[in-house]
């Protein structure tokens, strides 16, 4: 009879051990370690919109894996990613001459983008829930970009609005922070890669070149703007000078010309002019 107690007693931690674990890896865990880990600033974020609640955060949260974390992403061509990334490249170069359009247009191939992988539409209440599950580290600057271009929209398309250049200069964070959600939906839908010179094979980011390989958002036009795009450019540094053509060098000559190192190919023939 002892023996028979024992067993049934085993049986129920066992039991009771399962469903433990399985409530753990569903919610993340009493404590929430799992969902504020998996969500990031989207964990902040939701946690602000409940005052601090870290239950309503954690519930809300976890309601969104079960709700979309199985959902079926589709696959997107690679002659479908080159184009998106063109069109992105278009959005950068616009943003020069007028922000406001080439905000809203980013905001709009994103969620093109989104709605090609499977996402519930942009105009859905489910589209950034549905988002954060899958994206939640690349989803902030999406969401800022979306409030600036509703902003923009109610005040009659003002791009700047009373701030002006600080205005502006909002939008272009926007759009650089946008791009992490960008690329980071087509990268796990299967992406290009290349050789770095005398190197491993290394991701290129949709819509970047060789020549340009942060695909930075350029700088308002009154700034020094370097070839990374960040407005830093030194008159005095012959590199950052060159005649305002370094950035369009071949990233051999580049490296060659950082290590010091004989540029291949281009000054191969040059030697007898130094």
């Amino acid at each position: 009879m002892s023996g028979a107690i024992i067993a049934v007693i085993v049986a129920v931690v066992v039991v009771i051990a399962i469903v433990a674990a399985m409530t753990m890896m569903r919610g993340g865990g009493a404590s929430g370690v799992g969902l504020k880990r998996r969500f990031g600033p989207e964990y902040e974020r939701t946690l602000a919109q409940h005052d601090g609640d870290d239950k309503a955060t954690r519930q809300e949260l976890s309601e969104r894996v079960k709700r979309y974390g199985g959902m079926e992403r589709q696959p997107v061509s690679a002659q479908q990613r080159e184009a998106y990334g063109e069109r992105w490249a278009e959005i950068q170069t616009r943003f020069v001459d007028d922000p406001g359009t080439a905000l809203t247009e980013a905001d709009r191939l994103i969620a093109e983008v989104a709605a090609q992988r499977g996402y519930p539409a942009a105009d859905s209440p489910e589209h950034f829930d549905a988002l954060s599950v899958h994206h939640p580290h690349q989803l902030q600057g999406y969401r800022q970009a979306r409030a600036l271009t509703e902003r923009a929209g109610t005040d009659g398309g003002a791009t700047g609005g009373a701030s002006g250049s600080k205005g502006t200069e909002d939008m272009r964070q926007a759009l650089v922070s946008a791009r992490a959600l960008f690329d980071d939906m087509l990268r796990d839908a299967g992406t290009t890669s290349r050789k770095q010179v005398d190197g491993p094979a290394a991701e290129t980011p949709v819509g970047t070149t060789a020549t340009d390989p942060a695909g930075a958002v350029p700088a308002p036009a009154s700034e020094p703007v370097t070839a990374d795009g960040r407005g830093d450019a030194d008159p005095a540094d012959p590199d950052a000078a060159d005649d305002g053509q370094e950035h369009h060098r071949p990233l051999a000559d580049r490296f060659a010309g950082l290590t010091g190192g004989t540029r291949r190919g281009r000054d191969a023939g040059t030697d007898d002019h130094s």
